[in-house]
C-alpha cells in the first residue's frame, strides 16, 4: 500500500465513522470510543508489523487495516444498540460487507484485498480459521493480537478510573459484582476461550480476556503485555483469593514470563 492509498483509507474511515457519530444521540460516547480505538489499534498494527520486519508498503497495509477492523461497530451501535455480536450481528461479518460495498480497496490486487477483508471479517472470531488461503494468515494474526491490546487499555482504563457503572458497555453490561463461573475456569485451564454467551459476570469477562494470552500470535505481542503488565492489572480486579481463581492467574503469568 502506498502512503496516498493509507491516507484515503484513514480519510475513509473517519468520514465513515464520524457519519454515525453526528447522529448517535446518546451513544455519542460510545462511537466515539470505537474511532479511538481503531486509531489505537492502528498503531498497535504498525507497530507489531514494524517489529517483525516488514517491509514499509506492508507496514502501511497494516495500518490500514487497523483503520478498518471495527467499522462494523458502528451500523452495529446504531441498529441495536449494543457492542455484543451474540445479541446482535457479527460486526466482523458487517465490517466486510461495508468495506466491499464502499469499493475502498478497490485499487488493490485482489488477493491482498481479499486477505484484509478476511482480517476484518474473522478479527473477532473465537478461534482462528483453519480454511483460509495460506497468504491470509499473516494480516489476521497481526489485527487480532492489535486489537485485543487495545481492548486490554480501554479496559483497564475503564477499571482503574472507576467508570464501569458509567460505560457498562465496555463490559458487554455484565453484573459488576459476583464471582467467575466455574465453567469459565474450567475453559481457561483448557487453554480455551470462553463463550461471551457464557459470561455472568465482570469477573467472567476479565478472565476471558485474560484467556487471550494463550491465543496470541506473535512473541511481539507477549512482550508488549509484560511491559504493559496486564496480567498483573486485570488480576487486581479479579478474586485471586479463590484457589481456582489463583491458579489460573498464576499459569497465565508463567505462560507469559515463558
Amino acid at each position: 500500500m502506498t502512503p496516498e492509498q493509507l491516507q484515503t483509507v484513514r480519510q475513509h474511515f473517519l468520514e465513515y465513522a464520524n457519519r454515525y457519530i453526528d447522529r448517535a444521540g446518546n451513544m455519542r460516547k460510545m462511537m466515539e470510543l470505537k474511532r479511538e480505538h481503531c486509531a489505537f489499534v492502528a498503531r498497535n498494527c504498525r507497530e507489531l508489523a514494524t517489529s517483525k520486519g516488514w517491509n514499509p508498503a506492508d507496514i502501511r497495509t497494516a495500518e490500514a487495516l487497523g483503520f478498518l477492523h471495527d467499522v462494523g461497530r458502528f451500523p452495529q451501535l446504531e441498529e441495536y444498540g449494543t457492542f455484543r455480536d451474540d445479541l446482535s450481528i457479527n460486526h466482523g461479518e458487517r465490517g466486510r460487507q461495508a468495506i466491499q460495498e464502499s469499493g475502498l480497496l478497490d485499487e488493490l490486487e485482489p488477493a491482498l484485498r481479499e486477505a484484509l477483508l478476511d482480517g476484518v471479517r474473522h478479527h473477532n472470531a473465537r478461534t482462528i480459521p483453519s480454511n483460509l488461503p495460506e497468504s491470509h494468515y499473516r494480516w489476521l494474526k497481526l489485527i487480532r493480537d492489535a486489537d485485543r491490546l487495545d481492548i486490554y487499555r480501554i479496559v483497564l482504563d475503564t477499571l482503574d478510573n472507576n467508570q464501569v457503572e458509567e460505560h457498562p458497555d465496555i463490559v458487554l453490561n455484565l453484573a459488576i459484582e459476583g464471582d467467575p463461573c466455574s465453567d469459565t475456569l474450567e475453559t481457561i485451564q483448557r487453554r480455551e476461550q470462553p463463550a461471551y454467551s457464557n459470561l455472568k459476570c465482570v469477573a467472567d469477562f476479565i478472565l476471558m480476556l485474560l484467556s487471550w494470552s494463550y491465543q496470541m500470535n506473535d512473541s511481539a505481542t507477549l512482550k508488549i503485555m509484560r511491559e504493559r503488565r496486564i496480567i498483573e492489572r486485570l488480576a487486581i480486579y479479579l478474586p485471586t483469593h479463590l484457589p481456582a481463581v489463583g491458579k489460573v492467574v498464576s499459569d497465565l503469568q508463567k505462560e507469559l514470563g515463558e
